[in-house]
């Protein structure tokens, strides 16, 4: 597999890799609000079953060994644990001769300093669309549109219909209509979400602590 993200230069000692393409815009439009777009690069390394494939290329670049001090991974959890998730990750670490954090969401204080956040929040499974569901959740001002999408889903179901990925179908349904883009990533882009929003401020921490 080719991984457009490893044609970019090496060049922050700060790297945050995650899972697809959507989470690599997200999470770079988080990075940008937060004002540490000039410290820390953004990679998307593939999907959950790619990342030692690709942290093996990665950490063996020479700029890798000389210039990345601190290096973040970011995944879902799916349907499965945050630990179980964190094991995975921990595999593929060692697998390239790094230690892995004891913990979610802290980090080693060996060079490279790696660090690891399983979404949605590092304590139940999902993903990157669970956590803005949360987010829309926590807003007031949303309530009347997320009662529109849980009834949208509501008559899914008693229309027979199986939902796949409720968290994504919910989130989907919501951009769709009030901006125009079902995907969190262009969403970000165009500072749809509340990055001040406390269920932000985890992930926000975990950013800053890279």
């Amino acid at each position: 597999m080719e991984w457009p993200s490893l044609k970019r230069p090496i060049k922050a000692s700060k790297q945050l890799i995650v899972e697809g393409r959507t989470p690599e815009i997200f999470f770079w439009s988080w990075v940008k609000a937060i004002g540490l777009d000039d410290q820390i690069e953004v990679r998307d390394f593939g999907s959950i079953n790619d990342l030692p494939a690709f942290l093996r290329l990665f950490t063996g670049y020479k700029e890798f060994k000389e210039n990345v001090k601190s290096l973040g991974i970011i995944r879902d959890s799916e349907t499965g644990s945050p630990q179980s998730a964190l094991q995975a990750v921990c595999a593929a670490l060692k697998s390239v001769g790094l230690r892995c954090p004891e913990r979610l969401a802290d980090f080693t204080t060996e060079i490279p300093r790696t660090g690891v956040f399983i979404l949605p929040d590092c304590q139940q499974a999902g993903m990157l669309e669970t956590l803005c569901w949360s987010v829309l959740e926590h807003d007031p001002k949303s309530k009347p549109q997320l009662d529109c999408v849980k009834a949208y889903t509501e008559c899914l179901r008693g229309a027979g219909t199986t939902i796949r990925n409720e968290a994504k179908a919910k989130v989907w349904a919501y951009l769709a209509g009030t901006f125009h883009d079902p995907q969190v990533g262009r969403a970000a882009q165009c500072n749809v979400w509340d990055w001040t929003s406390p269920v932000f401020q985890p992930l926000t921490q975990f950013l800053r602590a890279l």
